[in-house]
């Protein structure tokens, strides 16, 4: 995947996709498989905001019962099959309790219907032919194995758990990265650090975009039939370059804490958590909400502390006061085994759309389905739509829809979608279990069998492609200092193969090194050390590297 400038320039696209986070490389995805000629753009890295903020969940859709949303449980069961299905290395399945009490809507019979009513639901959850994919039915397990599974509960109240399975993803970051790579692969031109900075009008169409290179400075043309606006917490920021006064959005902030502890060794757990909120006219009310703990890797990640959101994206900052706030709501969830503000090693902020805020509890009210603006319909201006995503797990979908709306704008009769079916880069492996061991066993003379299961749950079917830059260079098959995983070639394969620009990319989305936390001073000297003889950095340039990396950790909590 090479950064092509000129290409972006010299071409008129039938699409041009503005964002890349995972609705925008989910979107130039489909539209390449469906044969349309693609660019995506984005003023930042791939996936650099909202979409790094994330508990890793590929939800199947069970908590959506509750509001008895049947069309978004079905929605939310067949994506989780699809996303196992197209990158089957970097999702799997996860199981997940939720303690029980009393006899009503939080009791073990309520509860039992629901995970019933799931079950029939998700019918056709295991049409997978892998089978380390198998969702298994839910169930009620007993007091004593909900306190085994979650011991750092006040358990005087429980009386059992409802336990269910839904999806994780080892790594979000290269989840996104897949797509990015499956267009480039497809032919779509794709480039990271290009801000569309004005759109090109005739009359009341678009046709096109006046952008800036944010490596170089310089400025270019892209020219498109269609754009699609796929900018996240930025998607009324890009659009009022079009439109002088447009609001589509009203955003709230997600916030997910990382731990540097493994809290829950078997599942993830959905805990409540005393919840206070001070009204208007003084009044407090006091209730309670669930927060989820999900582990992954050897940590812990928990979310989901929500608060809204008011002036330019641009600002937004992980506050000392909102992590301690949340530190101290989670602790009164979790007061059996505390967890001190020393042992949170990252803390993710991104955007989500709200439709309001609940006057009684201060709840947030989060949108429940994403959409699609046709500016033409609703601004009479033509070429252009905006999507607006609610969640991860319905990207994919959400994309086709809009491919779907880009083919019936151009007056076609818009192909079959093959997203849905076709797998990603990396994801050409059948059975996962049986590869993994295959790849484990075959491990190379002087390598771990820890590093190659690292690559595949990485990579995928394409870790070969890493343990080969040792065939010229043995020194890259060793791991970076602090790391017993990450390999050497993994950091001169992001910025051969992957587009990483910055010392940040390499270390926080292309890797595992930074994504829970600070990897090392160690670690940052090998790796900026690598990517300057690479990128031809200068003294100043490498420094500046270091300095933007370190100033981006202090942004996500480290103190």
């Amino acid at each position: 995947m090479k950064r092509d400038i000129k290409a972006l320039s010299q071409h008129s696209f039938d699409v041009l996709i503005i964002g890349a986070g995972i609705y925008g490389a989910a979107t130039a995805w489909d539209a390449a498989l469906r044969g349309l000629s693609v660019a995506l753009i984005d003023k930042s890295d791939f996936g650099s905001a909202t979409s790094s903020n994330s508990l890793k969940i590929v939800h199947g859709g069970l908590r959506y019962l509750q509001q008895l949303d049947i069309p978004r449980v079905r929605e939310s069961v067949r994506e989780r099959m699809i996303f196992m299905r197209i990158a089957p290395h970097l999702v799997h399945p996860f199981p997940c309790v939720m303690p029980t009490y009393g006899h009503f809507m939080k009791g073990n019979e309520i509860m039992r219907m629901g995970l019933y009513l799931n079950d029939i639901l998700s019918f056709d959850r295991n049409r997978l032919q892998d089978p380390e994919k198998t969702i298994p039915a839910g169930r009620v397990v007993s007091r004593k194995e909900c306190l085994r599974l979650v011991p750092g509960i006040d358990g005087k109240r429980v009386r059992g758990g409802a336990f269910w399975t839904d999806a994780q993803m080892y790594n979000s970051e290269r989840l996104l990265l897949s797509f990015v790579l499956s267009a480039s692969r497809r032919g779509a031109e794709v480039a990271n650090y290009i801000e569309a900075k004005e759109f090109l009008k005739r009359g009341n169409r678009v046709e096109g975009v006046k952008a800036v290179d944010g490596l170089t400075g310089d400025a270019l043309e892209i020219r498109a039939t269609m754009i699609i606006n796929t900018s996240g917490g930025w998607v009324d920021e890009v659009l009022r370059r079009a439109l002088k006064h447009s609001s589509r959005v009203h955003l709230s902030t997600a916030m997910n804490l990382v731990v540097r502890r493994s809290l829950l060794s078997e599942c993830a757990a959905g805990i409540a958590a005393p919840f206070r909120f001070q009204r208007n006219n003084g009044s407090v009310y006091q209730g309670s909400r669930v927060l989820f703990f999900a582990p992954w890797r050897k940590c812990t990640l928990i979310g989901t502390y929500h608060q809204p959101y008011s002036g330019n994206p641009e600002d937004l900052q992980v506050t000392e006061k909102e992590i301690q706030d949340f530190l101290e709501n989670v602790n009164a969830g979790y007061p059996q085994d505390p967890i001190g503000r020393d042992e949170i090693s990252f803390v993710h902020k991104g955007f989500l759309p709200m439709d309001g805020i609940h006057r009684k509890t201060g709840e947030i009210l989060l949108t429940k389905h994403s959409r699609l603006y046709d500016h033409f319909r609703e601004d009479g201006l033509d070429g252009l739509i905006s999507v607006v995503g609610v969640k991860y797990t319905t990207a994919r979908d959400v994309a086709e829809k809009a491919v779907n709306r880009i083919f019936k704008k151009m007056g076609k009769t818009p192909p079959s979608p093959l997203s849905r079916d076709t797998q990603l880069v990396g994801g050409e492996i059948e059975r996962f279990d049986d590869f993994l061991s295959r790849a484990v066993s075959s491990t190379p003379e002087g390598q771990s069998a820890e590093v190659v299961r690292h690559l595949v749950y990485n990579y995928g079917s394409e870790y070969a492609r890493i343990l080969k830059y040792g065939e010229r260079r043995s020194d890259l098959l060793k791991t970076v200092p602090g790391s017993s995983e990450v390999l050497l070639a993994e950091v001169i394969h992001a910025i051969r193969e992957e587009m990483a620009q910055k010392l940040t990319d390499i270390v926080l989305r292309r890797t595992d090194l930074g994504s829970a936390g600070h990897p090392g001073k160690e670690a940052i000297a090998t790796c900026v050390r690598v990517a300057a003889k690479e990128l031809g950095w200068n003294k100043s340039r490498t420094q500046e590297e270091v300095d933007d990396l370190e100033k981006t950790y202090e942004a996500h909590g480290l103190k």
